[in-house]
Parts: C-alpha cells; sequence; structure tokens
C-alpha cells in the first residue's frame, strides 16, 4: 500500500505542467531516471517503448522555467536527447477526479482497474 496525496497545480507554486519525450540509451536509462526523480520540478519519469524511450512529466513554477530546465538536463545528462515537448494547457481529470479551472475536485469517478472492457 502506498500513500497518494495529490493538490491543485494552480494553487501549489508550480502552475505550468509539460511532457517531454526523449532518447537515452537503453544501459543509460534506468541511472538517468533514478537521478532525474530528485530534481523537485519531475513529476514523473517513466520509460516508455518506440523511438523515444522516456516520458518526463514536470511542473514549473513558470513558462520560462522549461527553458532553464531543459538546459540543466543538457548539462547534466549529455546521452539524453529530448525529442519533444508540449505544454498542458488545462488538466480536466487527474486520478479519477473531474477538477474545476482552479484544479479542485469537483467530483470523482471512480477507477476501478478490474473492470470488464465494453
Amino acid at each position: 500500500m502506498s500513500l497518494r496525496c495529490d493538490l491543485s497545480d494552480t494553487i501549489s507554486g508550480w502552475p505550468v505542467i509539460a511532457h517531454l519525450w526523449a532518447r537515452v540509451p537503453p544501459n543509460d536509462i534506468d541511472r538517468i531516471a533514478q537521478t532525474l526523480l530528485t530534481l523537485p520540478e519531475i513529476r514523473m519519469c517513466a520509460a516508455i517503448t518506440g523511438t523515444d524511450n522516456l516520458l518526463i512529466v514536470l511542473w514549473l513554477r513558470s513558462l520560462a522555467d522549461s527553458q532553464r530546465l531543459e538546459t540543466k538536463l543538457a548539462e547534466r545528462y549529455p546521452t539524453l536527447t529530448l525529442t519533444e515537448r508540449a505544454i498542458v494547457m488545462r488538466t480536466t481529470k487527474r486520478m479519477g477526479h473531474i477538477l474545476d479551472s482552479h484544479g479542485r475536485t469537483t467530483h470523482t469517478i471512480p477507477v476501478n482497474p478490474w473492470a470488464e472492457l465494453p
């Protein structure tokens, strides 16, 4: 069992959400992913399949922080190549919670991973 505590990104002081896709040599992916998770901006880091093999989700204090963090990543991880970037305009649902324009829960739709698909 693990405890998960989530909060509104817009009132957290980290209102900008960005997704980065990257390519990392297979022999570096575990080491890089583990050290990425120590950075406060990193919300999630996951190995994925395909040409781009790493997905990084960021919470940033400002849009300008995106470029600052990319520069930091390039300096710290020379074998990591960022291939795509996206800024999330608005999150409407997170972990079964429907969110308002401020990122606060309005109601929930329970997540049932064992439910049969239609």
